[in-house]
């Protein structure tokens, strides 16, 4: 199966990219936090410095020295330098500020009373943590992004090989199955969830279009080896119908003939479309005569013998139509392949047989499928086909035999009543 752009590997790259994101997000937020719980440990140390002068203050009346080393007191008696008053100027109450050497300030300005405003500077570069191990906190980010990552592109390579690999067997399941072959089935059917559902819709789906395709061939076989003979009457009776008036008993052929072809159509299509077959009660002496009797010119010409064993209240539930096209197949594969111009209908308990004497035996296995005949037909080897597909749609049971030099078809009718 070839895909040009797998379903697979835009989940991954939609997944790995995703997770690969939030890494980066979740990286900076922590080199973030660092920097800001850095600075704001610092500040608190200038904050608490501040308390603890503007409590000494109100105390004495006096400005204190700064306890920390790091920290300097600047007021009107020792003024700040110009770059720290530059950094803080009036009106600002804290700041931050680089020097030139390399030097980091936090600056805050102290209201202690009208008067009195002095600048607290904290010189805080060695106390500077984060910055100070930046080069070795780099590479341990760097190397936690690299696992993380890993991590992260495996779990989305694991979740999307899983997620999608149902998919992957469904497409291959549907791909591997032959137009012709065996009824699809997908092993995702039994699931109880959305790849279970499109599994069963599309087996369901697939086999009703493989079963319309099935119908469709054998509905053109079953009208190409039905309606031939009847074609070939008609035309031969509108041939003669140029050279002189048809007789009464001709139109009346005619018509039959084509009402037969109708007849014949009607179930052909029943069978094709798989119809709702309507059955009723049914009487098969009476049909049986009407079939042979439709056939008589025929029988006669080809000097063929039909006995007929049958009581008059053999009675039987089906569609007529249905049962008048498998009569006339039966009867017609017996004229085209009996080894001695007879045939022999007889009950045998429930059961309708038509026996027909063979020149030798052959498979009674293969007898019903398709395109299979014998070697001196010219038929289409569809006859005996399309009577087992019209036992099928009557529901009624059947079975073949070939022995003792006879070949018989075996019928069940369904609740048959002799």
């Amino acid at each position: 199966m070839r895909i040009d752009n797998s379903l697979q590997r835009r989940v991954f790259a939609t997944f790995g990219a995703f997770t690969l994101l939030l890494c980066l997000i979740y990286t900076a937020i922590c080199a973030l936090a660092a920097y800001v719980i850095e600075d704001q440990l610092l500040d608190n140390l200038l904050a608490d410095e501040a308390s603890h002068i503007a409590r000494q203050y109100r105390a004495s009346g006096e400005l204190p020295s700064p306890r920390l080393p790091y920290i300097r007191l600047y007021s009107d008696s020792n003024p700040a330098p110009a770059d720290i008053r530059s950094a803080l100027p009036a009106g600002a109450d804290r700041a931050e500020w680089f020097s030139d050497t390399d030097r980091h300030f936090h600056l805050r300005r102290l209201h202690l009373d009208d008067r009195t405003s002095p600048i607290l500077a904290a010189e805080v570069s060695r106390l500077l943590t984060v910055s100070h191990q930046a080069g070795g906190l780099l590479w341990l980010v760097f190397f936690a992004l690299l696992a993380t990552s890993a991590m992260a592109l495996w779990a989305a390579y694991r979740i999307s090989s899983r997620t999608i690999a149902p998919v992957i067997a469904l497409a291959g399941e549907v791909e591997s199955q032959q137009t012709g072959g065996a009824p699809l089935s997908l092993s995702a059917t039994g699931t109880h969830d959305e790849i279970g559902f499109l599994a069963r819709t599309l087996e369901t789906t697939f086999n009703q279009l493989k079963l319309a395709l099935q119908r469709e061939s054998e509905f053109t076989r079953d009208a190409s080896h039905e309606l031939r003979t009847a074609i070939s009457i008609t035309r031969n009776t509108l041939a003669l119908s140029r050279q002189r008036e048809l007789s009464q008993r001709e139109k009346n052929e005619l018509h039959n003939t084509v009402e037969g072809m109708e007849h014949t159509v009607s179930a052909l299509l029943a069978l094709a479309r798989a119809e709702s077959i309507e059955r009723q009660p049914l009487e098969l002496r009476p049909l049986l005569e009407e079939r042979i009797l439709a056939q008589h010119r025929r029988i006669a010409e080809m000097q063929f013998r039909v006995r007929l064993d049958l009581a008059d209240q053999y009675r039987t539930c089906g569609n007529r139509h249905l049962a008048a096209l498998l009569i006339d197949n039966l009867l017609n594969n017996a004229m085209r392949h009996a080894a001695h111009p007879e045939l022999h209908i007889y009950a045998a308990g429930e059961t309708l047989v038509f026996e027909n004497p063979v020149a030798e035996t052959f498979d009674t296995d293969r007898s019903f499928l398709p395109r299979q005949k014998g070697k001196q037909s010219d038929g289409l080897g569809q006859g005996l086909f399309l009577v087992r597909r019209i036992l099928a749609a009557l529901e009624w049971d059947s079975s073949v035999d070939c022995a003792d030099g006879f070949f018989r078809c075996v019928i069940k009718p369904a609740n048959s009543t002799v």
